[in-house]
C-alpha cells in the first residue's frame, strides 16, 4: 500500500521529529512544508529528509494529509486563514496540540484528530533515537484515529485514545507529571546548593532519587509509593524541614513547599491512616 502524502503547517521540533521518524519507516511522504519562512522550511526539509518547502500551499492539499505542528495559540487562526486561501481540503487533518482539542480543525471540512505525544522534544536529534516507547494521546473522528493509529504504531509510539472533552483535564495531568516534575526538582536542587552541595552533585543525586521514584510509582499506587517522615508522621523531622524551606527559599517557593507537604501529608494519611501528630502536622505547614 503507497504510503500517505502528509503536507505540514508549522514544522517546529515535534513535527519534525515526528515527520521524520514516519519517513525514515516508509509509513509516509512528505509533501509541502510551510513554516514561519521559506528559509525554516528549507531546514525543516533538511532535517526530515523529504517534501518541498514553500511560502504557500498551492490552493489544494486534496492529494494527501495535513500535519498542524503550530503552537497552541495559532491553529485556530491559521485554521481560517486555511480555509480562505486552499480551494480543496487534505484528505485527513490532524494537530500534535496538548490543550487544544481536535474541533478547532472542524471548519477545514474533512476527518480529524489530535495526538499528542507525551514527550519533551527539545532536541529533535536526540528525541529521535529516544522516542520509542514514546505514549501518543489521541482524540479525534474515528476515522482519522484509525488511519493515524498504524503509522504512529510503526514509529514505536504506544497508543492511547481519550475523549474530546476530557482534552484539558489530560492535558492538566501530563502538565503535572512532566512539568511539574521539573519544578520540584528545581526547589529539591535549591534546597541542596543552601546545604553546601556542589551544582553537579545535587543536579545527579536529585535525579537518581527522583528515579528512583518514579521507578516505584510504576509498580504501585502514589499512596503505597510514598516514604519518609510524613508518612512515619515524625512531627520533629517535618519540623525541621519547615525551618530550613522557609529559612533559604524565597517566599514563593517556600509557600509551594508547605503547599507540597500539605500534599503529601494527605497521601500519607490515605496510605496509613490517621497518626496522633497528623493535626498538627497540618497546622505547620497550612500558611497563616
Amino acid at each position: 500500500m503507497t504510503a500517505p502524502l502528509v503536507h505540514i503547517l508549522g514544522c517546529g521540533r515535534t513535527a519534525r521529529t515526528i515527520a521524520r521518524l514516519m519517513v525514515d519507516c516508509r509509513a509516509i511522504r512528505v509533501g509541502q512544508v510551510l513554516n514561519r519562512s521559506k528559509d525554516s522550511a528549507m531546514e525543516a526539509v533538511e532535517f526530515i529528509g523529504d517534501g518541498e518547502p514553500v511560502e504557500a500551499f498551492d490552493g489544494s492539499l486534496a492529494d494527501g494529509w495535513l500535519l498542524i505542528g503550530l503552537p497552541d495559540g495559532r491553529i485556530g487562526e491559521t485554521v481560517a486563514d486555511l480555509i480562505g486561501t486552499c480551494s480543496e481540503p487534505a484528505q485527513l487533518a490532524f494537530h500534535l496540540s496538548g490543550s487544544v482539542p481536535s474541533e478547532i480543525l472542524q471548519p477545514l471540512g474533512t476527518s480529524i484528530a489530535s495526538v499528542h505525544p507525551l514527550k519533551a522534544f527539545s532536541d529533535p536529534q536526540q528525541s529521535i533515537a529516544s522516542f520509542s516507547g514514546t505514549w501518543c494521546a489521541a482524540e479525534g473522528e474515528q476515522s482519522a484515529l484509525d488511519r493515524l493509529q498504524p503509522i504512529f504504531e510503526a514509529i514505536g509510539a504506544r497508543w492511547v485514545t481519550f475523549r474530546p472533552k476530557d482534552k484539558a483535564a489530560w492535558h492538566a495531568a501530563t502538565v503535572a507529571a512532566s512539568n511539574f516534575l521539573v519544578t520540584v526538582n528545581a526547589q529539591a536542587r535549591e534546597l541542596a546548593r543552601l546545604a553546601g552541595m556542589e551544582t553537579a552533585d545535587a543536579t545527579r543525586l536529585m535525579y537518581d532519587l527522583q528515579r528512583g521514584t518514579l521507578d516505584n510509582l510504576a509498580e504501585q499506587s502514589a499512596a503505597k509509593a510514598l516514604t519518609g517522615p510524613f508518612e512515619r508522621g515524625d512531627l520533629p523531622a517535618c519540623r525541621r524541614l519547615h525551618g530550613a524551606a522557609h529559612g533559604g527559599l524565597p517566599p514563593a517557593s517556600a509557600a509551594l513547599f508547605d503547599h507540597l507537604a500539605l500534599a503529601t501529608l494527605a497521601l500519607a494519611r490515605e496510605k496509613r491512616g490517621e497518626r496522633p501528630d497528623d493535626d498538627e502536622l497540618e497546622r505547620l505547614f497550612t500558611p497563616d
